[in-house]
C-alpha cells in the first residue's frame, strides 16, 4: 500500500479469498441456474480481476462460456467534475456486443457508499436496457448514501469513517489479500 495508511487487520488471506470467490460464484449460480443471458462486468479497477476470476469460476460451473466485459463509469460518477487527479482515459478494456436483455452481473472489490455503483448502472443502461443488473462484491464496508444493496457479497465488515478497505489482487498488485486500514492525514 503506497499511500499515508496503516494496516490494521487483514480481513482476507489469499486462501479466504480463493473460498469467498468460490462461495459468491456458488451464490450466482444459484440465482442464475443457467449461464444463458448473463453477462459479467467487471468495475475499474479491482473489480475486473475479480470478474475475470468469478467467470471462470462459473464457466467451470455451467460448462459454457460467459460473456465478460470491463468498464469504467469514472465519467458518469456524480462528483466527476469535483474530483482532483483523475484521469481522463478511459480503462474500458472489453465490452461484450450487447447487454440489451440479458442478466448484467456488475462486479467490484469494495462497495461503499454506493456512489461507483450508480455510476456504473449508468454506463450500463447507456449501453442497452438489460432484463436486470446484479451487483456482486468482495467485501461490503457499510456506510451507504443511496439505496444500494449488493446481491452477493464475500464479506461484511463494519468500518470506522477513518478506516477504508484495501483489495490488492494480482496482477494489479502484488499480491491477493483485503486489508483493514486506517488513513493517516
Amino acid at each position: 500500500m503506497k499511500d499515508n495508511c496503516k494496516k490494521i487487520r487483514e480481513l482476507l488471506s489469499a486462501q479466504a479469498m480463493e473460498f469467498a470467490l468460490d462461495e459468491m460464484a456458488a451464490k450466482i449460480a444459484k440465482i442464475h441456474p443457467t449461464a444463458d443471458d448473463v453477462v459479467i462486468l467487471g468495475m475499474a479497477s479491482r473489480g475486473i480481476p475479480l470478474a475475470k476470476k468469478l467467470k471462470e469460476r462459473l464457466e467451470t460451473k455451467f460448462g459454457k462460456s460467459i460473456s465478460f466485459g470491463s468498464l469504467d463509469a469514472t465519467f458518469y460518477r456524480d462528483d466527476f467534475h469535483y474530483r482532483k487527479h483523475v484521469s481522463t482515459e478511459m480503462r474500458i478494456t472489453e465490452m461484450p456486443a450487447s447487454v440489451e436483455g440479458k442478466t448484467v452481473i456488475l462486479v467490484d472489490d469494495v462497495l461503499y457508499t454506493g456512489r461507483s455503483v450508480l455510476a456504473a448502472m449508468r454506463a450500463v443502461l447507456d449501453l442497452g436496457r438489460p432484463a436486470a443488473i446484479r451487483l456482486c462484491v468482495l467485501v461490503d464496508r457499510g456506510h451507504r448514501e443511496l439505496p444500494i444493496a449488493p446481491d452477493c457479497v464475500g464479506l461484511s465488515v463494519e468500518t470506522a469513517q477513518d478506516q477504508e478497505v484495501r483489495v490488492q489482487i494480482e496482477p494489479i498488485d502484488q499480491e491477493n489479500s483485503v486489508y483493514l486500514v486506517e488513513v493517516e492525514a
